[in-house]
């Protein structure tokens, strides 16, 4: 009789063991899908993104400010050499506080004494485009915003890509009044008019053709402007979509 008590009793142990570990394994796979709903629902990466581009947008604008001052003082704006960290001597260079400072800092300095940095940088930076080296009269200054799908884009000119040509690899910045950023003069168009399309950019419709008439390979649908090499022909002339060619001058 004690030989099958003691068995019986190593037997409920067992038991329990057993039962503790699958109710680990439950709440383990619980804690896991916990996890993964709060993933998706905070969107880290997103917010992330959207910090960053925040981040961007201060910059700039505090950036567009500051030249402003600079340019009501001195009569031009700032040469690459006060501002860029990689200047050669051409009209295009990069900005970023953390680089090397630039030749000719200290005379820009009085007016900010830190220059910004993409949060990206070196993987995105900051362009300095300006007409003249020695004494700019205008300047833009461009940037990529990791949410492509930010309305400002739209609202900068900027829905088929900004900055100098031929690369338009930008989609947001700032410039002098005097001027605005450069943008594509070519767009492939699902929606809208061309006149309209090139009235947003400050430029003219000089022509459209038809997609059948040319080969886009330049060509992710945004308010009706199309890019990405399938997207003109996804929806061609005659289907339930029209696209076509805009160009602006």
């Amino acid at each position: 009789m004690k030989k099958h008590h003691l068995s019986s009793r190593i037997y409920h142990l067992g038991s329990n063991k057993a039962f503790t570990l699958m109710e680990l394994l439950v709440v383990i796979s619980l804690l896991v899908i916990i996890a993964i709903i709060v993933l998706i629902t905070l969107n880290p990466w997103g917010q992330i993104n959207k910090g960053n581009d925040s981040k961007r947008k201060q910059e700039l604008t505090q950036l567009n400010k500051t030249f402003e001052d600079f340019y009501n003082d001195k009569n031009c704006y700032p040469a690459p050499s006060e501002v860029c960290y990689n200047d050669t001597g051409g009209t295009t260079c990069n900005i970023c506080g953390s680089e090397s400072a630039p030749p000719d800092f200290a005379n820009f300095s009085p007016y900010q004494n830190t220059l910004p940095c993409d949060p990206l940088q070196p993987t995105k930076k900051y362009l300095y485009q300006v007409d003249d080296v020695s004494c700019p009269s205008w300047y833009r200054i461009y940037t990529t915003l990791s949410n492509q799908s930010d309305p400002i884009i739209a609202s900068v000119g900027c829905s088929t890509g900004c900055g100098p040509s031929p690369d338009f690899i930008y989609d947001y910045g700032v410039s002098s009044p005097n001027t605005g950023l450069e943008s594509s003069l070519t767009a492939c168009l699902t929606s809208g008019s061309c006149d309209n399309y090139c009235s947003s950019i400050g430029k003219a419709c000089i022509a459209s053709a038809a997609f059948s008439t040319y080969s886009d390979d330049s060509c992710q649908t945004q308010l009706g402007i199309c890019s990405g090499p399938t997207c003109c022909s996804q929806n061609p002339v005659g289907g339930q979509v029209q696209s076509y060619k805009c160009f602006c001058e």
